[in-house]
């Protein structure tokens, strides 16, 4: 039989083979992808929901400035936005799937402990399903449990099972199920409501020692089918990382994410020589020819090296505008905490947003 070590630290986590419309602060590309020397600690993140974006990478800042692990930051750190139910695309309060109930997917990643890895897929009724995955990384043989095997693992480490659907969550369903269709029983109210979101969540994290761990987590598409699985917790397309070189993770269309293995590409990309920002405008150029230049969906990518560089680029940006300007395209937006504080930077952006028509044409999400 294999050692734990050649089986999934030597091996599966080496595999090779493969809006809302926010100020932003500090857009120089130079910041963004380039340190003259080491800029440690650091956290980046994908989340920019104005509600928790700053309390997400405080709390990794505080245990990193306390020379705590990157591994417990970016976990930690993870746990605020999957407890919070105004976020509505992760953990508790998320919208649920198409039969009104949460299956949530997570991984996790930890460099200091030879790129170790571990997710959960499918879970349901555990608000923090990142400290599961971190839990089949570290207490079990395995990388991935799913379904209702992860609850009862979940539920031998004493973690509780809880409701996670909110009324607020239970009215956007509603409103969905209301929408989709003229010809059946189902009337919508007459004033839509859309709550907060701000996507998937992907931390990354950079410690005083230069240990490298990222989290990804989320409650999945609005409305997915039940027993969906998308990328956030797939190993190499929404979350990847090498202690040497540097992380990435992804948000939007999992399932393009992980047919281009997204976030293993971009750090190999790093590892070829590219900074963090170029490495995810590489991976999201070759998504848009894969589509021919239109493609109908959105992802965006943000990542850290292992000097502490960092960047983000996304397919779809926004067009933004002062009079007597023509508009503008800035990125989707990404957070960074570091030695100067929690800041939202801009990142960068391929395309335009989908104009209505295109939006018209896409199923109501």
């Amino acid at each position: 039989m294999f050692s734990r070590n050649l089986n999934r630290r030597g091996f599966l986590s080496r595999f090779a083979g493969l809006g809302l419309t926010v100020p932003f602060v500090n857009t120089n590309k130079q910041a963004q992808s380039r340190s003259a020397r080491p800029n440690r600690p650091l956290v980046v993140t994908s989340k920019t929901n104005p509600i928790v974006r700053e309390e997400i990478t405080t709390t990794a800042w505080n245990i990193l400035r306390l020379e705590g692990s990157a591994m417990d930051a970016a976990e930690k750190a993870t746990n605020v936005s999957e407890r919070d139910p105004r976020d509505a695309t992760v953990g508790y309060g998320g919208d649920p799937n198409e039969e009104g109930f949460l299956q949530l997917d997570a991984s996790v990643m930890n460099g200091a402990d030879g790129d170790n890895i571990g997710a959960v897929a499918a879970i349901e009724n555990i608000k923090t399903p990142c400290s599961v995955a971190r839990l089949v990384m570290d207490r079990t043989d395995h990388w991935m449990l799913a379904g209702k095997g992860a609850l009862r693992f979940a539920k031998l480490h004493g973690f509780k099972e809880e409701d996670l659907l909110t009324d607020e969550a239970r009215r956007h369903w509603l409103e969905w199920k209301e929408n989709l269709s003229k010809r059946d029983y189902y009337f919508p109210r007459k004033d839509e409501h859309k709550p907060e979101g701000g996507g998937t969540i992907n931390l990354l994290t950079l410690d005083s020692r230069g240990n490298i761990a990222g989290v990804t987590s989320t409650v999945g598409h609005h409305f997915k089918i039940v027993g969906r699985v998308g990328d956030s917790p797939i190993i190499g397309a929404g979350l990847y990382l090498d202690n040497e070189v540097g992380a990435a993770g992804a948000t939007g269309h999992g399932e393009e994410c992980v047919k281009t293995c997204a976030s293993f590409l971009v750090v190999e990309k790093m590892r070829e020589g590219l900074s963090p920002v170029e490495a995810c405008r590489f991976v999201c150029q070759r998504v848009v020819d894969r589509h021919k230049g239109k493609p109908l969906f959105g992802l965006k990518l943000v990542a850290l090296s292992k000097n502490g560089s960092y960047g983000c680029c996304s397919i779809r940006g926004r067009l933004t505008a002062e009079a007597g300007t023509p508009a503008a395209l800035t990125g989707l937006g990404f957070c960074v905490h570091d030695a100067m504080g929690h800041r939202l930077e801009g990142g960068e952006a391929l395309l335009p947003p989908l104009t209505p028509e295109e939006l018209n044409s896409l199923p109501w999400r």
